[in-house]
C-alpha cells in the first residue's frame, strides 16, 4: 500500500518530527522508508500513522478502481482551467471545497503533487490565510526533487504569487522571471500562456518595467479578444491604462480606460464598472482633478468587493481628502477603514490597515503615540517597500518639525532621502 507520500506531506504540514509520529508504532527509520514508498507497510501500521495525524484511514483500505486516478487527473486539469479562466471567487471556493472534501486516495505520487499545487493556487486566489500558505510552501519544498517540468512551473508560479500577495514585490519579480525561464522549455496550452502573460503584465507594471509589461499585456489581450472573452479584454485595457499612467502617458491611459468603459456598456459588464471607475479616479487624482477623482472613487464603492478591494478605495479617498486638507473627511474615512478591518480581521489586506493607521496618527489630535508611526515604518521596511518608507518618513519628519523636535525631524528627512535613492535606483547624488 504505497501511500507514504501522503503521510509525509501531512506530517510536514503539521510540523511533526518523524520520531514523534513513529513513537509506539514503528521505528523512525521504518517510517522514513514508508514515506519514500520504499516498502509496503501493513494496513494496521498505515491506520495507526494516519489516526495520529488525524487523517481518515478508511479511505486507504479498499483497492483503488483501475481507472479512478485517470478520471481524477482529467477532473483536476479541467477544474484548474475552469477556475483560472472564470476568475470568480465564489466558483473557486466551490471547486476548492469539492477537491478538498473528495480527499482522494493517491497511489500515483505525481498526481498527488499536482493536486497539492492546484489546491495551493486556489487558496491563493481566495486570499485564505497567507501565513498558512507559507507553511504549505514548506510542504511542497519537500517534494521539489520529484516534480516534473509542469509541476515545477506551477510551484514557481505559486511561490511568485505568494510573494506578490505578501507585498514582497522584489522577491516576487525574481520568481516570475524564473517562471519565464521554465516556460521557455515547456509547452503551455494557449489559455494558460495567456493567463501567465496577464500575470506577468501585472507584476512588471508594479515593478515599473513598462516595456516588459506592455509586451505581455498585448499578448494576453490578443488571445482574449480572439476568444471573445470581453471581461478579460476589459481587464487588459485597464492594466494598459495603469502602465501608461505610471510612465506619465496620461492621454494613452485615458484612452485605454475609455475603451474599458465602452466594453462595460456594450457587453453589459456591470460588475466591472467599479474597476474602471477606480482607475479613472486614480488618473484624475494624478492630474489634480480632486473632485472628479473623489466622485469616481465613490462610484467604485458600489462594485462587488472581489472586483475592487474596499480598503483600497477607502485609502484612495483618504489620500484625496488629505491633499485638500479636509481633516474631518480624512478622520471619517480612516475610522471607517480601520473599523472594517478590525471587524473582519482580514490579514490579507493588512497593508491598507497600516496605511490608514498612519493617516489617523497624523490627523487625529487625540492620537499622539508616535510609536504607532514608527511601527508602521518598520512594517514597510520589512517588506523592502522603499517607496512607502520614504513617504512615511517624510510625513513623520514634517510632524516632528511641526512639534519643534528638529533633531528627530532631520533624522527622518535623511531616512526618507536614503529610501528615495533606493526606490529610484539612484546610487549617489550625482545620478539625480
Amino acid at each position: 500500500m504505497k501511500v507514504g507520500h501522503v503521510i509525509r506531506a501531512e506530517r510536514v504540514r503539521q510540523n511533526m518530527k518523524q520520531i514523534v509520529l513513529a513513537k509506539g508504532i514503528c521505528t523512525p527509520s521504518y517510517l522514513s522508508k514508508i514515506e519514500r514508498n520504499m516498502i509496503n507497510p501493513s494496513e494496521e501500521v498505515v491506520e495507526l500513522l494516519m489516526d495520529r495525524l488525524g487523517m481518515d484511514s478508511s479511505k486507504f483500505r479498499s483497492p483503488v478502481e483501475s481507472d479512478f486516478e485517470q478520471k481524477f487527473a482529467k477532473l483536476l486539469k479541467d477544474t484548474y482551467r475552469s477556475v483560472i479562466t472564470k476568475r470568480d471567487k465564489s466558483y473557486t471556493k466551490e471547486q476548492l471545497d469539492l477537491l478538498v472534501n473528495e480527499n482522494p486516495v493517491f497511489y500515483d505520487q505525481s498526481l498527488y503533487y499536482t493536486y497539492l499545487l492546484i489546491v495551493f493556487r486556489f487558496r491563493l486566489i481566495l486570499g485564505q490565510d497567507i501565513e498558512q500558505r507559507w507553511n504549505d510552501l514548506e510542504v511542497l519544498d519537500e517534494f521539489l526533487s520529484n516534480f516534473d517540468d509542469h509541476q515545477m512551473y506551477l510551484y514557481t508560479l505559486n511561490k511568485a504569487l505568494l510573494y506578490y500577495s505578501s507585498g514582497k514585490l522584489g522577491k516576487a519579480v525574481v520568481n516570475f522571471e524564473l517562471v519565464s525561464e521554465i516556460v521557455d522549455t515547456l509547452y503551455l496550452e494557449e489559455w494558460e500562456q495567456a493567463e501567465l502573460d496577464y500575470i506577468l503584465g501585472v507584476a512588471y507594471t508594479a515593478d515599473i518595467r513598462i516595456f516588459h509589461s506592455i509586451e505581455h499585456i498585448r499578448k494576453a489581450l490578443t488571445y482574449f479578444r480572439e476568444q471573445f472573452s470581453m471581461k478579460r479584454v476589459l481587464e487588459c485595457y485597464v492594466l494598459l491604462g495603469i502602465t501608461y499612467k505610471k510612465t506619465e502617458q496620461y492621454q494613452e491611459a485615458f484612452d485605454a480606460y475609455t475603451k474599458a468603459q465602452q466594453l462595460c456598456e456594450d457587453f453589459n459588464l456591470e460588475d466591472e464598472k467599479g474597476l474602471v471607475y477606480h482607475n479613472l479616479g486614480s488618473l484624475n487624482s494624478i492630474l489634480g482633478n480632486r473632485e472628479e477623482a473623489i466622485g469616481y472613487y465613490l462610484k467604485s464603492m458600489q462594485s462587488k468587493e472581489y472586483i475592487i478591494n474596499p480598503y483600497l478605495i477607502i485609502f484612495c479617498l483618504v489620500v484625496e481628502y488629505s491633499k485638500s486638507n479636509e481633516i474631518e473627511k480624512v478622520i471619517e474615512w480612516t475610522k471607517k477603514g480601520i473599523i472594517l478591518f478590525e471587524e473582519r480581521q482580514d490579514k490579507h489586506h493588512i497593508t491598507y490597515y497600516y496605511h490608514l493607521k498612519f493617516y489617523y496618527f497624523l490627523y487625529c489630535d487625540e492620537n499622539t503615540d508616535v510609536e504607532i508611526a514608527l511601527e508602521i515604518i518598520d512594517y514597510f521596511k520589512e517588506l523592502d517597500d522603499h517607496r512607502n518608507v520614504q513617504k512615511y518618513c517624510t510625513a513623520l519628519a514634517e510632524w516632528y518639525y511641526m512639534n519643534r523636535k528638529y533633531k528627530l525631524s532631520s533624522k527622518y528627512f535623511k531616512e526618507a532621502n536614503r529610501n528615495g535613492y533606493i526606490y529610484k535606483k539612484i546610487e549617489s547624488w550625482e545620478d539625480i
